[in-house]
């Protein structure tokens, strides 16, 4: 470049710099945009997919209400684990008719496999 140039720049530094930039408009902001169906259409006629986020279906609400669960009963380790419906209604079934809590149905649970183990049993297993 020439020294030329540079000396027509405006400096950023300049604090008596007087711009006017009221006639200024950034491209693209009086453009008409275009119709939504209308580009929608050509789009699935090319294949493109759209990119919305399709709503996941709403889960089914439990019927009956979640009693709250907790009591101090010197448990202090978690167990996380995936079952399904049938076992996790029937697990809870089997607490409240035996009124006990949760660790306490799985410790007998664990301990229950275990004798079953011991007899040569395979529960379970098919």
């Amino acid at each position: 470049m020439s020294t030329d140039t540079h000396a027509q720049r405006a400096s950023i530094f300049d604090d008596d710099l007087d711009l006017d930039l009221s006639s200024f408009t950034p491209r693209g902001v009086n453009a008409e945009r275009p119709d939504k169906d209308a580009l929608r259409t050509v789009a699935e006629a090319r294949g493109f997919s759209s990119r919305e986020p399709i709503a996941a279906p709403a889960p089914e609400p439990l019927t009956e209400p979640q009693l709250q669960r907790r009591y101090r009963t010197g448990r202090n380790r978690q167990l996380n684990l995936k079952v399904t419906d049938d076992a996790l209604r029937r697990f809870y079934a089997l607490a409240d008719a035996q009124g006990l809590v949760l660790g306490e149905v799985f410790e007998q649970a664990v301990i229950a496999l275990e004798g079953a183990l011991e007899r040569g049993e395979t529960p379970g297993r098919k």
